[in-house]
């Protein structure tokens, strides 16, 4: 598939097409793949998210992606219930909002320490001066990873999710070491909690059981492997996007800063323009017809949440950024059993930024072309040069 509409960030026009004229549109692949559906209006997706049985996402969730056997064993996104269900619930309780709040002082204190940074900088590229860096140091807090080890784990995000970015893969083999480096240092950390449990994730998962049988190690890196990638992503793309669309948006911003518009309800907005995960995509179970098209048992369907976010048949002038739009029910955080289980973290650190930019009148000018991810999954800025405005 062709990721130039996506670092050039003109992917929006395409999808309007396909929504008015083709809405269940078939895509070949190049070099021997095997196809694929996309579903573009949001009530497709909206309903092929709710139905596992029919949509699985058991053999995969990217769209170049079969899951094989002899492959490891697959993290909670590569599962359908009952053992989705079970896996998931193992921490799921460690993911609701009220839990969330307990890490808000955190937050703010890692918030307010790298706009500081931003300050002193004057003019900078935010990404790897603060985006890059407060999403996986608040991760880093749940997971129970050292702060040193935050520029390594950085690198090693790029590599997992930029795998189609040559910035971060240039040679295929990269990504089978980056691996194996991972689970070597969470290999470590879990010995570590079996002898000495702490208040912490990898502690949880660690000592955490499913009808009395522990999670084996192939588990248990899936669910490391999983949590480092998505539970940094998801909110380092949604912070950066959020200063983009903001410089986008002056008259939105003064509406922010002037009270008129809570921080809390302006960060779902920004997240269904956003959009930080692109897509997902499902195999069908069985045959299924949709707006006359034949889709075949077997056959790859991806849900396009960026295009059902901006689908002009649930929101009205979808492309205007509208902080207090109401209703808002986005599809930036998925749906269905598979919603987003970090979503209330990933909102809470985007209400934070924006509490803290508001807090100081602190203004930050876009001030080059943001550089793109070369990537149709993941929404991700790669830098973003700004100077602080006056």
């Amino acid at each position: 598939m062709d990721l130039d509409p996506f670092v050039r960030a003109e992917d929006g026009a395409l999808f309007r097409v396909l929504r008015d004229e083709d809405p269940c549109h078939w895509n070949d692949e190049p070099d021997g793949g095997e196809g694929f559906w996309s579903l573009t209006r949001y009530e497709d997706v909206k309903a092929a998210g709710s139905d596992w049985e029919t949509f699985s996402s058991a053999q995969g969730t990217q769209i170049q992606s079969r899951r094989a056997e002899g492959h490891g064993k697959p993290s909670i996104h590569n599962m359908d219930a009952p053992r989705h269900r079970e896996m998931r619930e193992l921490v799921a309780a460690e993911f609701t909002r009220a839990r969330m709040l307990r890490l808000e002082p955190r937050i703010r204190e890692l918030v307010t320490a790298h706009l500081d940074d931003v300050v002193a900088a004057g003019e900078t590229d935010l990404v790897p001066i603060a985006t890059a860096r407060i999403p996986i140091l608040v991760l880093g807090a749940l997971l129970g990873v050292e702060p040193e080890d935050t520029s390594q784990l950085i690198a090693w995000t790029n590599v997992i999710s930029g795998q189609t970015d040559p910035d971060y893969v240039a040679d295929p083999s990269v990504v089978a070491r980056t691996r194996t480096e991972i689970f070597d240092y969470f290999h470590t950390l879990t010995a570590a909690r079996r002898a000495q449990p702490t208040d912490d994730l990898i502690s949880l998962l660690t000592h955490a059981d499913i009808d009395g049988v522990p999670l084996d190690q192939e588990e248990l890196d899936a669910y490391y492997l999983l949590m480092l990638v998505a539970g940094n992503e998801t909110t380092r793309n949604l912070m950066t996007g959020t200063v983009l669309l903001l410089h986008e948006n002056p008259s939105e911003w003064a509406r922010l800063k002037d009270g008129q518009v809570k921080p809390r309800v302006a960060v779902d907005e920004l997240v269904r323009m956003i959009s930080p995960i692109v897509c997902m995509r499902r195999t069908t179970t069985r045959d299924v017809e949709l707006h006359g098209r034949q889709i075949r048992a077997g056959q790859k369907v991806v849900l396009w949440f960026t295009s059902a976010n901006q689908d002009e048949r649930v929101f009205d002038d979808p492309d205007r950024l509208v902080l207090d739009r109401s209703p808002n029910k986005h599809l930036g955080f998925g749906w269905g059993p598979h919603f987003c289980l970090g979503s209330h973290l990933a909102k809470l650190e985007g209400e934070i930024l924006l509490e803290e930019l508001i807090r100081r009148d602190l203004r930050l000018d876009v001030v080059g072309e943001p550089e793109r991810l070369r990537s149709n999954f993941f929404r991700g800025i790669k830098k973003l040069p700004v100077k602080v405005g006056s």
